[in-house]
């Protein structure tokens, strides 16, 4: 398969739409970068996909065809149909419903070996509307596999959950949850993973394949657990990536877990940064002092968020959760949280104050989630709500039920989320278990393993990011323990969902479901791509990190203008960085504003009197290109210098090991020839 940069997967970055839960925020990134970099394959000619109208001859009458939407023709979809179930499988003739599903079938001749399931998590979001990314990932197995696309009940085109209120954010999060509930009825409990089970069972039967491979990214490993432990009779083989599973279930396991990864997270993404890592020889340590002093002494204030829009925000320990388990981006929040708590000691509360600005929504009453077909807020508290192992009693009122859940909370042991509070791991903007206090559940829903369930003894590969805070390592790997023939992988410097991350990753996936072997994995030991993190974020030149002389040329200036390149060469990456979360027009740390072009190829970024140090304004341009490279001209002015012109060239987000930023151009009359890490 065809490599695709980092750089090009940031370029969908500012198209990102942000969701309500720490799944769904973690997810979209790269999401959306994905669905974006297969596009571009599909423009180059590459597109996997064959073209075909007849459904395979083993289909039955049940799988009825219907027209395909244009997305779906443009991918070349072999076949768009739905199959009839029913809504409550103990009263099957009161209601049916339609699950959605798009066929694609391979290349080659004779029948298909075998149908590839898929399905990226959320819980809420759709599987066809993301075809592809799935084309782009298993586009290389469809010469003797079909691709084989299903939308869960009340996603995507599957009967559509759409309770307005809690979609667009019309109404407070415990009305609208109330509201979309009641909007239900009964039926409210009808949309448990173990029913979700059922249907995907039911399109596999009625287009008559024998065996299916079955992808499951983050909760769609929900979904791959729910369908193994009834119908593993008809697996080939299972890939699962960051999956939830089972063990997730449990109370407060997932909060647990999250806030447990979250020093592992901050720590490895500053050991691996040249930038970083000097000025961070204690990241654990430095994170606990961080966490204490913000518990202790709370602060709020006015900063810009990624698109250059002023709000007034608290940071609290809550606020400080929300930043260090969901990073933004590639990781952006992270690789700045150890230097923004040094600025914090030293009395400059700017940076914090910017990265709580930059938090997307906590809530789905928070913003607007857009079509419910793409994602659906509704049928995500569906499915997850009545999944998870409640600490209430369900046929109790809202009121009950909170006292039942404090209680609950308060049983915990002190430590049980580690370095973070039980008030701050519980609150409704982090715990996906209290955000279901205003669901109901009328009725027992299909669970997703019964305790006397079997794992079937098939092919499976496990992946899972070593800086995933959304479903850590802790978590993976009881997943993995429960299928007896599993073999597990740690994909160094990816988060949620490898495939969003790895090349490595993604190969791998492909190659095992082609051969029922991982192969050799050794490239997931290996960061494939550093991602930039920050050592130091300071409010005057003369506190900056000096450059770097650069010894293939004749360096002139002296420490002062070195300390001055490195922060003008700062505001071009700190800019960089702010495009992955935003909409490409935003301000500098310090002042200032940068506008992005976004073109098919590249990115070019204006800056006007842009400034990560106070004393140091930077004017000009940077283009970073597809394949990663990077030319920035820059003006530099400014009390904190003698002032000149700067060209930087190098790479921004390339795979491989760390380069170096080679900086060259005259400051106050001297020559410039500097190197600064591009990480």
């Amino acid at each position: 398969m065809k490599r695709i940069s980092i750089l090009t997967l940031t370029l969908a970055a500012c198209l990102i739409s942000t969701g309500f839960a720490q799944i769904q925020n973690s997810i979209r990134f790269g999401l959306k970068a994905a669905t974006r970099s297969s596009r571009q394959l599909q423009k180059r000619g590459l597109s996997a996909a064959p073209s075909s109208s007849q459904l395979p001859a083993s289909a039955t009458k049940d799988a009825i065809v219907t027209e395909c939407p244009p997305d779906a023709v443009a991918f070349g979809a072999a076949v768009c149909g739905y199959v009839k179930v029913p809504l409550d499988r103990a009263h099957p003739s009161i209601a049916q419903i339609r699950i959605y599903f798009e066929l694609y079938l391979h290349s080659g001749s004779g029948p298909a070996e075998s149908a590839i399931l898929a399905n990226i998590g959320g819980p809420g979001v759709t599987t066809t509307g993301i075809r592809d990314f799935w084309l782009f990932l298993y586009g290389a197995n469809l010469d003797v596999h079909d691709l084989l696309l299903i939308d869960d009940r009340g996603r995507g085109f599957s009967n559509t959950i759409d309770c307005p209120e809690l979609q667009h954010g019309a109404a407070s999060f415990s009305n609208a949850e109330a509201d979309c509930a009641a909007q239900l009825g009964a039926a409210a409990s009808r949309y448990g993973t173990g029913d979700i089970a059922q249907d995907t069972e039911a399109v596999r039967a009625s287009l008559g394949y024998d065996k299916v491979d079955y992808h499951g990214g983050s909760y769609g490993g929900e979904d791959v657990t729910a369908y193994a432990t009834r119908f593993g009779e008809h697996l080939r083989s299972i890939v699962l990536d960051a999956p939830a599973g089972t063990p997730d279930l449990q109370a407060f396991q997932l909060e647990h877990d999250g806030a447990r990864s979250v020093s592992r997270e901050v720590r490895l993404d500053c050991q691996r940064s040249p930038t970083c890592a000097p000025d961070h020889r204690r990241p654990d340590e430095e994170l606990t002092e961080l966490i204490l002093a913000i518990r202790k002494r709370p602060f709020e204030g006015d900063a810009f968020d990624a698109s250059g829009n002023l709000a007034h925000v608290r940071v609290d320990e809550r606020a400080l959760l929300r930043i260090a388990a969901a990073p933004s981006g590639l990781f952006v929040n992270t690789g700045e949280l150890l230097a923004a708590a040094t600025a914090l000691k030293h009395g400059d509360r700017k940076p914090l104050l910017r990265l709580a600005a930059e938090l997307g929504p906590a809530l789905p009453t928070d913003t607007d989630s857009g079509d419910a077909t793409g994602f659906s807020v509704g049928a995500s508290y569906a499915t997850l709500c009545v999944d998870i192992h409640q600490p209430w009693n369900w046929s109790s009122p809202v009121s009950h039920r909170k006292a039942q859940f404090a209680s609950a909370v308060s049983a915990l042991p002190v430590d049980y989320f580690a370095l973070f509070s039980k008030a701050a791991s519980t609150s409704l903007g982090f715990s996906n278990l209290k955000q279901c206090l205003w669901w109901e559940k009328p009725s027992a829903s299909s669970p997703v393993a019964t305790a006397e369930a079997t794992y079937p003894d098939v092919s499976t590969l496990v992946l899972n990011g070593d800086m995933d805070t959304v479903v850590p390592l802790e978590e993976t790997t009881k997943v993995a323990a429960l299928f007896p023939n599993s073999t597990f992988i740690k994909v160094a410097e990816a988060g949620h969902e490898s495939a969003f991350y790895s090349q490595c990753a993604r190969d791998i996936m492909s190659r095992f479901i082609g051969t029922l072997d991982p192969g050799d994995t050794s490239c997931a030991a290996t960061p494939e791509t550093v991602y930039p993190a920050v050592g130091r974020l300071p409010v005057i030149a003369s506190h900056a990190r000096a450059a770097e002389i650069d010894p293939n040329g004749d360096n002139q200036i002296g420490m002062r203008e070195r300390k001055v390149a490195t922060v003008a060469v700062a505001v071009m990456t700190d800019a960089l960085q702010r495009i992955t979360i935003g909409s490409g027009d935003g301000v500098g740390l310090r002042g200032g504003t940068f506008h992005t072009e976004f073109g098919e190829s590249g990115i070019t970024i204006t800056f006007t009197d842009c400034a990560f140090a106070e004393d140091v304004i930077v004017n000009g341009t940077v283009i970073a290109n597809s394949d990663s490279s990077l030319v920035g001209d820059l003006t530099v002015s400014g009390p904190g210098t003698n002032g000149g012109n700067l060209h930087v060239e190098g790479n921004f987000l390339a795979a491989g090991a760390v380069g170096k930023f080679r900086v060259s151009g005259a400051l106050g009359g001297r020559d410039v020839a500097v190197l600064i890490p591009e990480a």
